[in-house]
């Protein structure tokens, strides 16, 4: 079952995403925020600044502004806002949040176009969905707990 407004609501304000803004949720999903942390899958460069343009085929690694802690019986998904997708930008499909995540969370973008994305911008959309709960939830199984930042590929097991 997928999350309505007032659920997320309730979600958040119980510490699921820090910071927490209500003009954010909507009907089934919760905006979430550029952060202020990049890192240029071409050249590895990590950097900081309030505005980032991006041009054609440029693909960087983002963050979230937003922390989130996901509970064991919920999980969800990131879908990249329509429009910047009309603008060009093109999120990767690794958008998948497992129950028990922790962290800010890493965003893998392309352009298509010339684009600028500016901190604090609402730029993906969570979609929460509630589950049974896993033997073994992401707090004992990931390799990414309580990354804060943009977070390069790690070593799979």
């Amino acid at each position: 079952m997928i999350l309505n407004d007032t659920a997320i609501k309730l979600w958040a304000k119980r510490g699921g995403v820090s910071p927490f803004n209500p003009r954010l949720v909507n009907p089934a999903s919760l905006d979430l925020r550029l952060g202020d942390e990049f890192i240029n899958l071409d050249t590895g460069k990590r950097s900081r600044q309030r505005i980032i343009t991006l041009r054609p085929g440029c693909a960087i690694l983002a963050t979230t502004l937003e922390y989130i802690k996901m509970p064991p019986f919920l999980c969800g998904v990131v879908y990249l806002k329509s429009s910047l997708a009309r603008q060009g930008l093109d999120h990767a499909l690794a958008g998948w949040i497992d129950p028990g995540f922790k962290g800010q969370l890493t965003l893998e973008f392309h352009a298509h176009c010339p684009i600028a994305l500016q901190v604090g911008q609402p730029v993906i959309q969570l979609v929460l969905q509630m589950i049974a709960e896993p033997e073994l939830d992401y707090s004992r199984t990931g390799r990414y707990q309580g990354q804060t930042g943009p977070t390069m590929a790690r070593e799979t097991r």
